[in-house]
């Protein structure tokens, strides 16, 4: 057998359970997946591509980092394409990482986060997240060591939904400016939070963004990387020439142009749909974390039945492994969605 690094032969693959998500079949509320398509003119803009003879082209991403940066109100020096926002986490892991040193980062948290650090032979220090599920902010701190080189933060968390204390952010930038410090705001356009504007001031924070949640494209896989303009440069070292494909450029170009439909999706999940969930949820004496973002983790009395009783009735939810494997994680779609899932909840209770 060819020779295979010991580091990876010790690991497991994460492995998210894709197998059999029929959206013809089930409700799927498991992945954080949009229940809208992007709309009309993402097709239009993909067909109109095809058509005109390009595929057979290498990749020329245009202006798209100017118009991402005056959406987002960044200098496009500051941003870098990605294919998917976990190839962003990868470069900037690659970049900063390297065998023995140490990243720090809540637990519970989204799985790649470690799987990479861990491919790349660092040490992987989860901090317990509280009772209430908040960041460990003071755990955190106290992991600080001198071979301390990332710390990883999401913003809002995914599982629990937690938002990064702004204090806690800028005291753990300033104590250590020596350590990377990655923010990963996949579901930004959900909690309207963002760390974009403290690019300025501190050079060691890097932010990551994804076209795959409120945008509703993760099948074309696109990110985004926000960090000072010397770290983008280390950072292309990383990232292949052509890793971003033009399919998905030129459907996030469709989505700025014409924010309106997943704006309204956004307003309509967390103004109206969510709160009827957590209404449900407290009425039926379910316990459930606060929540920044279109999801939540939910701690029924006996998490394995509902699981099942869901998916009995054509509803995927996602539960949780260690050390929230007493929860599931129930992503929030509209209204005529969520209503006749509370309703299969009820049964299940």
């Amino acid at each position: 057998m060819m020779k295979i690094r010991q580091a990876i032969l010790q690991m497991k693959p994460y492995t998210p359970p894709l197998a059999g998500r029929d959206p013809e079949r089930l409700t799927l509320l498991d992945f954080n997946e949009s229940l809208a398509d992007p709309g009309p003119h993402v097709a239009e803009a993909l067909i109109s591509f095809i058509r005109s003879g390009r595929l057979r082209l290498y990749p020329d991403y245009g202006d798209v980092l100017e118009r991402l940066g005056k959406s987002w109100g960044v200098p496009p020096e500051r941003l870098a394409l990605t294919n998917g926002s976990d190839q962003g986490i990868e470069m900037v892991m690659r970049a900063v990482l390297e065998p023995g040193c140490r990243m720090i980062l809540p637990a519970p948290t989204f799985a790649m986060y470690a799987q990479i650090a861990r491919s790349l032979e660092a040490e992987v220090f989860p901090v317990a997240s509280p009772p209430d599920m908040a960041v460990p902010a003071e755990g955190m701190l106290a992991a600080l060591t001198p071979q301390t080189r990332m710390v990883v933060l999401a913003h809002p968390n995914n599982p629990t939904g937690a938002l990064v204390p702004g204090g806690f952010l800028r005291e753990l930038l300033e104590a250590r400016p020596d350590v990377t410090v990655l923010v990963d705001e996949a579901y930004h356009e959900f909690s309207g939070q963002t760390f974009l504007p403290w690019l300025d001031r501190h050079e060691n924070l890097v932010i990551l963004r994804t076209f795959s949640k409120a945008f509703a494209m993760p099948a074309l896989r696109l990110g985004v990387v926000a960090a000072h303009p010397q770290v983008i440069g280390e950072l292309l070292k990383i990232r292949g020439p052509y890793d971003v494909n033009m399919m998905a450029v030129v459907a996030a170009q469709a989505q700025l142009e014409h924010p309106e439909a997943w704006r309204a999706y956004v307003q309509h999940v967390m103004k109206e749909a969510k709160p009827v969930v957590e209404t449900f949820l407290r009425k039926k004496g379910l316990p459930f974390y606060a929540s920044a973002a279109n999801f939540l983790l939910i701690r029924p009395p006996h998490v394995k039945k509902m699981v099942e009783g869901l998916a009995a009735q054509g509803i995927l939810v996602r539960p949780q492994a260690p050390p929230a494997q007493d929860c599931f994680r129930l992503t929030i779609g509209p209204l005529d969605v969520m209503t006749p899932v509370l309703a299969a909840m009820e049964t299940c209770l």
